[in-house]
């Protein structure tokens, strides 16, 4: 499972994959510019990687998945083996781990129990995001949001 979070980070991943395919590359089947343009390439990827926390992936992985609930020793059970309640959480700390601009969740608070609620409120309210929540329950969203629109 927490192979299948790390997975939803695209740029990451594919930034990795890049990385990897140029270092498989023999410096004696280049020229000059070919070397220097290899470098200069897995320069720009190292320091993108870096700029993107891409070393810290897996330890946020784990924190987001602990704290939804999940015990050390589920992180590497595939994913399919859960419950629907459980592949709920999974489906969140997929969406958190992502950092998107703009986070929808849509009755986020469903399946969670009590200890994994309060984590995902102290979690919402220190994001420097916009969030947008559906839900009926109005302790949480008094919590996690600054306005509501009542429909």
């Amino acid at each position: 499972m927490l192979q299948h979070i790390l997975e939803c980070d695209v740029e990451r991943m594919d930034l990795l994959e890049e990385m990897d395919e140029l270092l498989k590359i023999n410096h004696k089947d280049l020229d000059k510019t070919e070397i220097a343009a290899h470098n200069k390439r897995l320069g720009e990827i190292s320091t993108r990687l870096e700029a993107i926390g891409a070393n810290e992936a897996e330890a946020k992985a784990t924190k987001i998945l602990v704290g939804i609930g999940f015990q050390t020793e589920d992180l590497q059970r595939p994913s399919n083996s859960f419950s629907g309640g459980w592949r709920m959480r999974i489906a969140i700390a997929k969406v958190i781990f992502c950092e998107p601009e703009i986070l929808m969740l849509d009755e986020p608070t469903n399946h969670l129990d009590l200890p994994a609620l309060i984590w995902l409120e102290n979690y919402i309210q220190n994001l420097d995001t916009t969030i947008i929540i559906v839900s009926h329950a109005r302790d949480f969203l008094d919590a996690t949001v600054d306005e509501i629109i009542h429909f």
